[in-house]
Parts: structure tokens; C-alpha cells; sequence
């Protein structure tokens, strides 16, 4: 059976898929220190989207955000994971 969710740990990715508007389920501990991990509705636009920014060429468009919706997203994300909110 498919895994229904992706945890993600790297901050920039998270912000990169979050501000690609994918679904954030949740903010939990990794159990290693004070790390945590952001839990993804699994779609197969999200894994294109995570082998993109991992693969992918760095000059692909579809790897652009608009500044302003990425410091936004980062925001959010920053403060889930103060408030563990999500």
C-alpha cells in the first residue's frame, strides 16, 4: 500500500511545495533533537514537484514562486512550527 503522506524535514523544500499550494497535514518531532517534519498529502504532483527541486534543472520555470508568496509561505511554516498548529 502507497504511503498517503510524505514527510519532508528540509525547511526550503517544505516552503518550496507549500508555496506550489500542497497540502500540509501536519508539523510533528522527528525524535531526533529539535527537528521536525512536515507531513505532505501524497499526489503524483507533489513527487514530480519534490524531484524537480531535487533533480531537475535549476533554470526549469515551473521551479518558480513569486517572492512575495514564498516569504509567505515560510512564514506559515516558521510559525507551525513554533505553535506545532498544523
Amino acid at each position: 500500500m502507497k504511503n498517503r503522506y510524505i514527510r519532508i524535514t528540509t525547511l526550503t523544500l517544505a516552503t518550496f511545495l507549500f508555496a506550489k499550494d500542497q497540502q500540509i497535514t501536519g508539523v510533528s518531532p522527528t525524535g531526533e533533537g529539535n527537528q521536525k517534519e512536515f507531513a505532505f498529502v501524497s499526489t503524483p504532483y507533489l513527487e514530480e514537484l519534490i524531484d524537480l527541486y531535487r533533480f531537475g534543472p535549476k533554470d526549469d520555470e515551473r521551479l518558480l514562486v513569486s517572492v512575495h508568496k514564498y516569504e509567505q509561505a515560510r512564514n506559515d511554516l516558521l510559525s507551525a512550527l513554533k505553535d506545532e498548529k498544523y
